[in-house]
């Protein structure tokens, strides 16, 4: 039997204990984490009947309430690279297109593509973004020759079963010079919730690994970064007590009481910033010490040189 090396490194793998009927396997240098099973099928049907992902589309009146740690360090990276020009993004996996909402307001041509069917509706009708998000696939887009100076990847690699084949794709979509941006959940975090087992979440990634796949298809990384937020991990951590394990959902189950689990949801999506400014002194302190929780954001470049 032919040995299997991790495919972000090519280092050896460490088989852990199965969870469920998926396969567990862990790079012994980049720390990448894989969940499989032969029956795991990626169907948009999964997320566009999911209790959680349900609630999400009705959750937030004001789109900017959705905005979290890794879409403004994208931001910022953005705003200090491109200062000027006509700037073309794509959002892969834009859920409901707030993140395209947020970027249209800051003068870039956005689009998005998600293949969840009603959160794309929702977007159009809700958000008005009409013809900026739709369920587009990746090979379409680059069939009609689509290319984007900046390229983002929310929170999307840990759902997929084939990581190296998906970024391959998403970099023929890539001017030269353009930037492709990533975030995921950290594998280093300091509490796992439910939400990063699967079949929600498929891998689990570190900065090392996610570079590893960037490196094998001809982009460098230029910036990368791990979030400590106590914020994030209080509401998560409680927010697991306000679920009932026997009603299953892709994050741990439905929430007991949907009208005040909302209303508690709205008013801390109210609350992030100011809660993420009082709480920035312990986040600097718990970082210094080694603590991560939730994010990490890796960004890379595809220069001429490299993308020959």
């Amino acid at each position: 039997m032919n040995e299997i090396n991790c495919d972000s490194c090519n280092s050896s793998l460490l088989e852990l204990d199965p969870y469920q009927n998926y396969k567990h396997t862990k790079c012994v240098n980049c720390g990448l984490e894989r969940f499989v099973c032969v029956d795991t099928l990626i169907e948009s049907s999964i997320y566009e009947n999911d209790a959680d992902y349900i609630d999400d589309l009705n959750i937030t009146k004001n789109s900017e309430d959705l905005i979290l740690w890794h879409h403004s360090k994208a931001i910022t990276f953005l705003e200090k690279k491109f200062q000027s020009g006509h700037i073309s993004s794509l959002d892969i996996g834009c859920f409901n297109g707030f993140f395209v909402k947020k970027l249209l307001t800051l003068g870039y041509d956005a689009h998005g593509i998600d293949f969840n069917k009603d959160a794309i509706s929702f977007g159009k009708q809700k958000l008005k973004l009409e013809s900026r998000i739709s369920t587009e696939s990746i090979e379409t887009l680059i069939s009609l020759g689509n290319k984007y100076n900046a390229i983002t990847l929310f929170e999307v690699l840990e759902h997929l079963n084939n990581t190296n084949d998906f970024l391959s794709n998403v970099c023929k979509l890539l001017k030269e010079d353009g930037v492709l941006i990533i975030s995921t959940p950290n594998n280093k975090m300091c509490w796992r919730p439910a939400l990063d087992y699967p079949p929600h979440h498929l891998s689990r990634f570190t900065t090392k690994s996610i570079s590893g796949y960037l490196t094998q298809i001809g982009l460098k990384t230029v910036y990368s970064s791990e979030q400590m937020s106590c914020y994030e991990l209080i509401r998560h951590y409680v927010g697991s007590f306000f679920r009932a394990k026997d009603n299953p959902s892709l994050r741990g189950g439905e929430f007991k009481n949907k009208n005040l689990t909302t209303i508690l949801r709205r008013i801390m999506n109210k609350l992030r910033k100011l809660l993420n400014i009082l709480f920035l002194p312990i986040d600097k302190m718990l970082y210094i010490l080694g603590l991560r929780y939730i994010s990490l954001l890796v960004i890379a470049e595809k220069s001429k040189t490299l993308s020959k």
